[in-house]
């Protein structure tokens, strides 16, 4: 593969997984928060932050080659317990964003087609990328590629059909962007993932960071044009209440083609990151069943191309779980703060792990060209915010979610780590 070539498929992987319909409804969360001009210097901040994130994930992974990222960063860094703690973290937020993916997709085609069929072609869609995986072709990362350069495309000629509308300013304040940037940073969530499709060592040391460097700038910019366009056509009230920007902004401007545009957004968006998604997650159930860290039924494989065929059938069945949970109140007003917070906290750990990675004297990995107080920076800046997010009076649901689910996550690492810890106790000296 040329390196031309594996850049251009990790940009696309990379952004893929980011260029989502969920998306689309956390962007306009950011609107009572930065609005106008202050739209774009909280996407501008997010993306610098992001920067040094997937920087940091480039070094660490160069460390791991073919390691599941964030389980082998952080068990080196902390320990076995904690790093599952924060896999299981990690896979929870994949799969509860899938499910938003669903959920904001089935109300999107129920909207442009009859109910019946609008399940039906969900489904059909959803099984497809399904059997695309469980067979582990190559055409799944073409595929991934057309598609991502489709759902840029077609953003584009939306927001170009829609830009010509006055974008409103409201003024923010300082502290209104701080609030904004944390939400702004779910819009780049998934551009790490490219990592698990780097297929030379050497690509760690410039094809790689530039790809996902470029990716995070291509979002940034995506977003911020789209942002601007529904800025020009909404009032600034009207916003927040919009479950489905896309459609609502191609319905405004009373365009046919507009309205179908939106429309392959949507199910594009969908495809491409629930192609990433699937196959992610699906990775690092398959990997921590390897390890013994999860039951071995998760580890099994099939077909010619040794597809982890359990793990995809377990995320897609917790992804559809999730789906109808989402249509919830009381978790849809806290899902921008849950995600918020989910992401800051994974983030905060992998900065973490660079910094204590990085003192090793055994010199493996690429270094790449990010100074330690800009990681310090980041670090305190993503945990500040976050933390800001949640102690939010408003913020009372997603508390309560987020509790509830490191409960969970609590109980089922502690138990997974008695059990190996048995299983180490009893084998023969």
């Amino acid at each position: 593969m040329s390196s031309l070539r594996e850049a251009v498929m990790l940009v696309a992987v990379a952004a893929g997984m980011a260029i989502t319909i969920s998306c689309n409804t956390v962007l306009i969360s950011l609107f009572p928060y930065a609005g106008g001009a202050s739209l774009f210097a909280a996407l501008g901040i997010a993306g610098l932050c992001m920067g040094v994130v997937v920087l940091c994930f480039a070094e660490l992974s160069s460390r791991f080659p073919g390691a599941i990222g964030i389980r082998a960063f952080t068990k080196a860094a902390f320990g076995n317990r904690f790093s599952l703690a924060a896999t299981l973290f990690y896979v929870a937020m994949v799969l509860l964003i899938g499910g938003l993916e669903v959920y904001l997709c089935h109300l999107m085609l129920v909207q442009v087609l009859p109910p019946l069929l609008a399940a039906g072609v969900l489904a059909v869609l959803l099984s497809s990328v399904l059997f695309v995986n469980l067979r582990g072709f190559e055409l799944s990362l073409q595929l991934q590629v057309a598609m991502t350069a489709a759902v840029a495309a077609t953003m584009v000629a939306l927001a170009a059909l829609a830009l010509p509308g006055p974008v409103s300013a409201p003024v923010t304040t300082p502290a209104q962007l701080m609030d904004a940037v944390p939400r702004a940073l779910f819009l780049f969530i998934g551009v790490e993932w490219a990592i698990l499709y780097v297929a030379r060592h050497e690509s760690f040391r410039r094809t790689l960071p530039l790809a996902l460097v470029s990716a995070v700038a291509l979002i940034a910019l995506l977003y911020g044009l789209f942002g601007a366009a529904l800025q020009g056509r909404f009032a600034p009230g009207a916003l927040g209440s919009l479950a489905l920007p896309h459609l609502e902004l191609a319905r405004a401007l009373d365009s046919r083609i507009a309205l179908w545009l939106a429309t392959i957004v949507g199910l594009l968006a969908v495809l491409s990151s629930f192609n990433v998604g699937l196959s992610g997650a699906a990775r690092i159930l398959y990997s921590l069943a390897r390890e013994r860290e999860l039951p071995a039924w998760f580890a099994r494989l099939s077909g010619e191309r040794l597809a982890p065929r359990n793990a995809m059938l377990f995320v897609s069945c917790g992804v559809l779980l999730m789906a109808p949970l989402m249509s919830l109140p009381a978790l849809a007003e806290s899902l921008s703060m849950l995600f918020s917070f989910h992401l800051a906290a994974v983030y905060v750990c992998v900065l973490l792990a660079w910094t204590r990675m990085r003192k090793l004297p055994d010199g493996r990995g690429i270094r790449q060209p990010v100074p330690a107080f800009a990681v310090w920076a980041v670090m305190a800046f993503l945990a500040v915010t976050a933390v800001g997010v949640m102690a939010d009076p408003q913020a009372a649901n997603a508390r309560f979610i987020l509790l509830g689910e490191c409960l969970a996550i609590g109980a089922i690492s502690a138990y997974l780590f008695r059990i190996t810890s048995v299983k180490t106790q009893g084998k023969p000296q």
